[in-house]
C-alpha cells in the first residue's frame, strides 16, 4: 500500500515537470500559423458555405481556428 502511495506522488511530480518542461512548446505549435491553416484547409475541404466562395470560406475558417487556439492556450497556462 505504501508503495502505491510513493509512486503515485512521484509520478505526479513527473507529470508536473513534463507538463511545465513541453507546454510553451506545444502552445507555440498549437498557436502557429501552419497548423492553423493546415485544419482550415482540411476542414474547408469537407465543408461548403454556398454564399462564400473558397478563399472567404478558407479565410473564415483560419480566424474560427485562431480564436480556439487562442483558448486553447488560455487553458493551458491554468
Amino acid at each position: 500500500m505504501l508503495k502505491k502511495v510513493v509512486l503515485a506522488k512521484i509520478i505526479d511530480k513527473a507529470k508536473d515537470h513534463i507538463v511545465e518542461e513541453y507546454q510553451d512548446e506545444l502552445i507555440g505549435y498549437v498557436q502557429s500559423d501552419e497548423l492553423k491553416e493546415e485544419l482550415a484547409t482540411k476542414i474547408n475541404k469537407k465543408l461548403n458555405l454556398p454564399f462564400l466562395n473558397e478563399r472567404q470560406e478558407q479565410e473564415l475558417l483560419e480566424k474560427l481556428i485562431d480564436w480556439v487556439t487562442d483558448i486553447l492556450e488560455d487553458l493551458a497556462k491554468k
